[in-house]
């Protein structure tokens, strides 16, 4: 997947900021990439109407604080373009994706809207956030190299959703450049796979590839473990395992002469002995091999094997079911702090919004009970006059009501929940990152150790069917 630079969004000589505003939310919320608006959700923030939201927000930044800056220099919203390979991942999960990575950037402090297109090959968000904070007192800092931190984010949040992150990202704003040269048929990447998947069946030896690829006017490198190639005008080489599990060096030595790619493992369904002690079984098929277990060495290597090994002796698990048992209690473990993480955020969010409606309700109190009191003929003139005011107080009121407040606490005991909370989220997360590294050594394992076995169980199918053949006879 890929991000492109932050964008800042500045307002427009001689045209209003909501105006600009309007134009650009509209834009990103286009039904016809939208999937008929459902793929939009917003933060604090209705998608419908955030052009308007965003709008008040920084009148009342300017009422209160005195600042007010040149259409040129005025930075009024931000967006952050997400982009994701086609066939890894579905709109929806596309969608959750970009909200979390919006919500943990702006630290909920920031309305902004999601919306997901999928108008292209692509799957592809655009996140718009507003440059004014939530309670109107500050604006987003824009600090030097921002996209550090939100390429970091987007890479652990994308690797939660189980997708694959550039491993050696490019200065900023390279990564969007490949999705547009993928739109117009340029991709390095594309044109390398299909010039691979091309020559290997043509040749019969790793080195006569090599020479192919080099016919082709590819410069290539090859060390140990790494094969890389760059073509012609292309600026920077392009590892072969970027292109995927197909593409390792392992994978290309396997592919020599062959015209179909590696058929994908499938779901094992394991019928064995599960008290058979895993350790002795695991050693004994190493040191026997065997064609099946040639190939899964090819895959994966005798260092992974040995890992495997090294795991189960370690924290002394001998029995299939002992490492089944665990490998289920340690996902379920990190779902559980996964769970209590995000409620813990979303009463933190809600928190965050309540403090701003109870400000914008304190500060426009006076003005709705003006306009209850005026008479009915004259109130269409005193809502044009008074609309950003009774806009902030409908809404505020429509937020108590959703969340069943009854009685308005004050700001400081909603911030001392909030102090609370977010020292319970900071420790839980201690929990989350102990807990996430467990489960993945953990399931990293027990996959081996299937697929292992698997090879046991298909070899003896194959000895079992040569055995009747040769009864048939």
């Amino acid at each position: 997947m890929a991000i492109s630079k932050l964008k800042p969004r500045h307002a427009s000589e001689g045209r209003s900021i909501a105006a600009v505003l309007k134009d650009r939310l509209d834009y990103d919320k286009n039904p016809e990439k939208t999937d008929g608006g459902l793929l939009v959700t917003g933060y604090q923030c209705s998608p419908d109407t955030a052009w308007q939201e965003f709008a008040v927000s920084k009148q009342i930044y300017t009422a209160t604080t005195g600042r007010k800056r040149a259409p040129d220099q005025d930075v009024i919203s931000y967006l952050i373009i997400q982009s994701f390979e086609p066939g890894t991942i579905t709109p929806e999960d596309a969608n959750k994706l970009g909200y979390k990575l919006a919500l943990e950037f702006t630290g909920g402090e920031h309305q902004f809207i999601v919306a997901t297109h999928v108008d292209k090959k692509h799957i592809h968000n655009h996140i718009e956030f507003n440059s004014t904070a939530l309670d109107c007192s500050h604006k987003f800092n824009n600090v030097k190299n921002s996209f550090l931190p939100l390429r970091k984010a987007n890479d652990r949040i994308c690797q939660e959703f189980g997708l694959n992150i550039i491993e050696e990202p490019q200065e900023k704003g390279k990564h969007y450049a490949e999705w547009a040269a993928e739109k117009n048929g340029k991709s390095w990447k594309n044109l390398l796979r299909k010039n691979i998947d091309r020559i290997l069946p043509a040749v019969k030896t790793f080195d006569e590839f090599l020479e192919a690829m080099r016919q082709e006017g590819y410069e290539v490198v090859q060390s140990k473990k790494i094969l890389k190639f760059r073509a012609q005008g292309q600026e920077r080489f392009t590892r072969s395992r970027t292109l995927g599990a197909d593409y390792t060096l392992e994978a290309l030595q396997e592919r020599i002469g062959k015209t179909q790619l590696p058929r994908r493992k499938k779901k094992v369904n394991l019928e064995k002995d599960t008290r058979i002690n895993l350790l002795m079984d695991i050693q004994a098929r190493l040191q026997g091999r065997g064609p099946g277990m040639e190939r899964w060495m090819k895959i994966h290597n005798l260092k992974e094997a040995a890992k495997t090994l090294n795991y189960l002796t370690e924290h002394g698990i001998t029995e299939y079911d002992v490492l089944v048992s665990k490998a289920e209690t340690a996902s379920a473990d990190f779902e559980a702090v996964s769970t209590s993480i995000k409620q813990i955020e979303h009463r933190m969010e809600q928190i965050a919004a309540l403090k701003t409606h109870i400000i914008n309700y304190a500060k426009t109190r006076n003005t709705y009970l003006a306009y209850r009191k005026t008479k009915a003929a004259d109130k269409p003139a005193f809502r044009a006059a008074h609309e950003t005011d009774l806009l902030l107080h409908e809404a505020a009121k429509r937020a108590f009501d959703a969340q069943g407040v009854k009685k308005l606490p004050t700001v400081k005991v909603l911030q001392a929940e909030y102090t609370d909370l977010l020292a319970k989220k900071k420790a839980a997360y201690e929990d989350f990152k102990r807990l996430r590294q467990e489960n993945q050594e953990l399931q990293a394992v027990k996959s081996n150790v299937d697929s292992l076995l698997q090879i046991k169980q298909e070899e003896k199918k194959e000895q079992e069917q040569e055995k009747k053949q040769e009864q048939d006879r």
